[in-house]
């Protein structure tokens, strides 16, 4: 037995064997690594719709078979304002004030908020960038910045859907 153990070809065989068991435990680490990675980016996938635009829509909500893209196009964002975007640091809403550089906007829960308005903002009307004074009360706009402490948001885009007299 001893013999055995001294010999050159069985240190070469538990070295071969040490060597395979590592690359055994290495690929295994890898492939928990992927699965982790693979269903954080399902659930995130599966939950992207409703952190960044509300619920899916229902069966003909839209207009369409499933709620798809055309049947939203065809509604001409009607129902846009209710996609629930304060997830994606934004609101959607009707303009019920202004003062200043501050927008006050009715959500579709009728909540108010505040949105600051900077140099930065860019504000558009179709393809046309308009500036705050051009906004009335009772324009539809969609808001897109980030939250403040205070819980105003700051505007980096606003998108005027429908601007009252106009529609």
């Amino acid at each position: 037995m001893n013999e055995i153990m001294k010999s050159n070809k069985f240190k070469i065989a538990v070295a071969v064997v040490g060597v395979m068991l590592v690359a055994l435990v290495s690929f295994a680490a890898g492939i928990g690594v992927g699965l982790k990675k693979a269903r954080f980016s399902y659930k995130f996938g599966e939950n992207y719709e409703r952190n960044f635009m509300g619920p899916r829509p229902g069966p003909n909500e839209f207009g369409g078979p499933i709620g798809g893209p055309m049947g939203l196009m065809k509604e001409k964002f009607k129902d846009f304002e209710g996609r629930g975007f304060r997830n994606a640091h934004g609101i959607a809403g009707t303009i019920i004030s202004i003062a200043d550089n501050n927008l006050v906007i009715k959500d579709k829960d009728n909540k108010e908020n505040t949105v600051a308005v900077n140099d930065k903002t860019i504000i558009k009307l179709g393809r046309d960038d308009v500036q705050i004074n051009d906004l009335k009360n009772d324009d539809q706009i969609v808001v897109m910045g980030n939250p403040g402490d205070d819980g105003v948001i700051n505007a980096d885009l606003i998108r005027v859907f429908n601007q009252a007299g106009n529609q």
